[in-house]
C-alpha cells in the first residue's frame, strides 16, 4: 500500500504520524473585520472508490472539517461535518450560483460534544455516496466522483484534530450493458473486459451476478456502484436502452458502443457520441484501440 502523505496547500495546520491539527486564526478581510483562516491539507493517495476512515476532535461545536472531492476541477463535493447548515452531510458546487447545494444535511450543532472523538466513514461505491458517523449512516447521495487526490478542509473558531486517517482504495466498476448472445458475448470476453481491466476497472455483466435479488434491482444497483456504463445498442433491445437510459438519467459516464451494421440509431441517442466498430478480427482491434481513448479520457477528469 502506498505511503500516505499530507501536504498543507492554503491556510495553516500542523500534520504529524497520520493526524493533523488545525489551529483557528483569524485575520483582517479587506473590509477590516475578523475573519477565520480557513485550511485545506492534501494527500498524495488519489480516490474515486473506497473507504475513508478517521477519527475528529472539534473543540467548538461549529468547527467544519469536511473531506473534499473533485477537488482538481470537476464540481466539487464536501462531506464531514458542518456542512451548509446541519452538523453533518454532503454538499455540492454549483458553478451556476457559485455557490454550494445540500445534497443530504441533517443533524443539529447543538447535539455535537466538543470533549468527544467522533468516528467517521465515508463510503463511495461508483456514485453512491455514504457519510457514516460511528458506524450511523446518517446521509448519502448519488454523484460521479472523478479521480483527485483526497483533501481535508478545515475552518473553525477553536481547534480540531484528525486522527487515524485510512484511505482505502478500492477498484472501479465497469459495468457492461449488451444483449447476451454469442456474437456479444465474443466480444465482451475478447475486448471490453480485458480492455477494462487493463485500465484497473472490474468488469462485470447483469448475468455475472449472483443474488437471490430481482434481476432489475441488481441492475440497477450495478449502474449506481459503477464508475462507467458500457454499452452495446446495435440490436433493439429494450433492456439494453432501458439501462442506458437510466444511466444517462443519473449522469453516469457512459460509452456507447454499435457494430456498422446497423443503418440508423434511435432518434433519443442520435446525439450521443458513439464507437462504431466491424465485427470481424481487425474490427475488434480497432474498437480495442478507440476504448482505449475513451478510458484514457474519463482517466483524465
Amino acid at each position: 500500500m502506498k505511503q500516505l502523505n499530507w501536504i498543507v496547500t492554503s491556510g495553516k495546520a500542523e500534520v504529524k504520524d497520520n493526524s493533523i491539527k488545525y489551529t483557528s486564526e483569524t485575520f483582517k478581510n479587506q473590509l477590516g473585520n475578523d475573519e477565520v483562516l480557513t485550511s485545506v491539507v492534501k494527500s498524495n493517495i488519489s480516490f474515486d472508490n473506497g473507504q475513508i476512515t478517521f477519527k475528529v476532535n472539534s473543540k467548538n461545536k461549529l468547527g467544519r472539517c469536511q473531506v473534499i472531492f473533485n477537488y482538481d476541477g470537476n464540481p466539487m463535493l464536501l462531506i464531514g461535518l458542518n456542512v451548509m447548515h446541519g452538523l453533518y452531510g454532503i454538499a455540492k458546487f454549483n458553478p451556476s450560483s457559485n455557490k454550494f447545494d445540500a445534497l443530504d444535511v441533517t443533524g443539529n450543532p447543538d447535539t455535537f460534544s466538543p470533549k468527544k472523538d467522533y468516528d467517521i466513514r465515508i463510503s463511495v461505491s461508483g456514485s453512491i455516496i455514504q457519510l457514516y458517523v460511528n458506524d450511523v449512516l446518517i446521509s448519502e447521495a448519488y454523484e460521479q466522483i472523478f479521480q483527485t487526490q483526497v483533501a481535508f478542509f478545515f475552518s473553525s473558531e477553536d481547534e480540531i484534530n484528525v486522527k487515524d486517517i485510512c484511505i482505502d482504495v478500492k477498484k472501479p466498476k465497469a459495468f457492461v450493458v449488451m444483449q447476451f448472445t454469442d456474437e456479444y458475448n465474443d466480444l465482451y470476453k475478447e475486448v471490453i473486459r480485458p480492455v477494462s481491466e487493463e485500465y484497473g476497472y472490474e468488469c462485470e455483466r447483469a448475468d455475472e451476478a449472483h443474488t437471490t435479488n430481482p434481476i432489475l434491482q441488481d441492475i440497477i444497483q450495478s449502474i449506481k456502484e459503477s464508475s462507467v456504463i458500457i454499452a452495446d445498442i446495435t440490436p433493439n433491445n429494450p433492456n439494453v436502452f432501458y439501462e442506458v437510459g437510466y444511466a444517462h438519467a443519473i449522469n453516469k459516464p457512459t460509452i456507447l458502443l454499435c457494430d456498422r451494421k446497423r443503418e440508423r440509431l434511435p432518434f433519443d441517442i442520435s446525439g450521443f457520441r458513439t464507437l462504431f466498430y466491424d465485427n470481424t478480427i481487425a474490427g475488434k482491434s480497432a474498437v480495442e484501440k478507440s476504448l482505449k481513448k475513451y478510458l484514457d479520457t474519463l482517466s483524465s477528469k
